[in-house]
């Protein structure tokens, strides 16, 4: 079996190795601090259900990054948000993934794959998408609050030169993140247009979470009212034609497929939701800042996504990403 990783000790990252290392797959945590690594090391990985029930607790290795080109891996699993993807954390990304090993990128937004891009050639670059819903209830703990699926597939570049999309999927790196997925009890699929899966989750990350993070609510409560539909309805019809200058495809279930999100999400929230009440840096600039961006480049007007990038950056704590 191939060495494997999951960089980042968040709810996404505990919840892929806890699931990993209770299907009886060798996983390494690499964390960003020593304490959560040696607490990993000690106690494992406790994964709940949804209600707070247990499921399984499983032992795995872990170690803090600054270590982690000790023992590099064939593949990892990038689960840290955008605003962690400093020039610190890639170079020792480098050192601890070489060339050869494949990378899959389950960060939210978009820019993160012409960075990685730039920080890591020779890599084998995937882009991941996934709608599994997890929340770490502690360092150590985490509760999976809905099951979704995985895509996986090459890395399309957005803001490097042109947009380029990859016409097949496969490979070793690919096939082997699919497999190991699907091991752990996660369903995933390969696919060969990540652009639409990105730009489609991009949409609604940038609908739903900075409304949900500004009014302090839940993804159910967001279409409850006339006036918060109107707002949810304005910044949609924003960003869909800059999107579409991208590659998102021309779908007029667009909107319902957000209304459905939102419904089947109801009690969920946001992960900007829960990065801006506790004070940590948000993803705003991997979102609605991307959708400003592209839409300068595009020559397209996106004043409402421009100023809920401010108005977010504005939360203390937050400061930008950017």
């Amino acid at each position: 079996m191939a060495t494997m990783a999951v960089l980042g000790g968040g709810s996404i990252g505990l919840l892929l190795a806890g699931k990993m290392a209770l299907a009886g797959l060798p996983v390494t945590v690499w964390t960003r601090g020593e304490a959560q690594a040696r607490a990993l090391a000690e106690r494992g990985i406790a994964v709940r259900g949804a209600a707070g029930e247990p499921i399984g607790s499983a032992k795995v290795s872990a170690a803090p990054l600054d270590r982690a080109g000790e023992a590099p891996a064939e593949l990892v699993l990038l689960t840290v948000k955008q605003p962690a993807l400093t020039p610190e954390l890639l170079a020792r990304l480098a050192e601890a993934a070489p060339p050869g090993a494949a990378v899959a990128a389950f960060c939210n937004g978009i820019g993160h794959t012409d960075r990685l891009a730039a920080a890591l050639p020779g890599r084998h670059l995937i882009a991941a998408v996934t709608t599994e819903g997890a929340t770490r209830v502690d360092p150590v703990t985490v509760r999976h609050t809905g099951a979704g699926t995985t895509w996986l597939g090459d890395a399309p570049l957005f803001e490097t030169d042109a947009p380029r999309r990859e016409a097949e999927v496969g490979g070793d790196g690919l096939r082997l993140a699919e497999k190991v997925l699907k091991q752990a009890g996660f369903t995933a699929f390969l696919s060969n247009d990540m652009t639409e899966r990105m730009l489609r989750k991009l949409l609604s990350n940038a609908v739903i979470n900075p409304l949900t993070a500004l009014l302090r609510i839940p993804n159910g409560q967001l279409p409850a009212t006339d006036v918060r539909l109107a707002l949810m309805r304005t910044l949609f019809d924003e960003t869909v034609p800059v999107l579409r200058r991208y590659g998102l495809r021309d779908d007029p279930g667009l909107w319902d497929e957000l209304l459905d999100i939102c419904a089947r999400t109801a009690a969920n929230r946001s992960s900007m939701l829960q990065d801006a009440e506790a004070g940590r840096p948000t993803e705003i600039g991997a979102i609605n800042g991307a959708v400003a961006r592209l839409a300068r480049q595009a020559g397209l007007p996106a004043p409402w996504n421009g100023k809920l990038t401010a108005l977010i950056e504005a939360i203390p704590g937050d400061g930008g990403d950017v």
